[in-house]
């Protein structure tokens, strides 16, 4: 074999191999935790704020993972005048999986049935007002 068929062969080697390469990453998904994500961005201050009102009270929010429910303790002064809110579980694996819950707090504790949630890691957000204040609340989840 002569070494212009061996060019030949190498060349056409590399360009199929990038070409497959291109299709391989143009089936790939790209998607972002959040839809308006610049938007959420430009508004991050106002999560700051919400935050630093949450770490200002006595107590502290906790949130207990069991086996079949995601329990979470609200503190008692940051829900005793009815709370308005929602709690995001954003799946680190697939947008289809997110789920966007409506505060239903009773006695500062709201129950979460962890067989509506398919199993993965999650970002946990919980945004509420309670006596014209706003809290803010995230962390990771690991739903078994």
């Amino acid at each position: 074999m002569s070494w212009g068929n061996k060019i030949l062969i190498g060349f056409l080697t590399f360009v199929i191999g990038i070409s497959s390469l291109v299709y391989i990453a143009m089936k790939q998904s790209n998607e972002v935790i959040d839809d308006n994500y610049y938007e959420t961005e430009l508004k991050y201050q106002d999560k700051i704020d919400a935050s630093k009102n949450l770490t200002s009270l006595t107590e502290k929010l906790t949130v207990v993972n069991n086996a079949n429910e995601l329990s979470i303790q609200f503190p008692k002064e940051a829900v005793n005048n009815n709370p308005q809110g929602k709690i995001h579980l954003l799946s680190a694996l697939q947008h289809s999986n997110d789920v966007t819950i409506n505060l239903n707090v009773e006695n500062a504790v709201q129950s979460i049935n962890k067989n509506k949630l398919v199993k993965g890691i999650y970002f946990l957000k919980i945004d509420w007002m309670n006596n014209n204040i706003k809290y803010y609340h995230q962390q990771n989840i690991n739903i078994q």
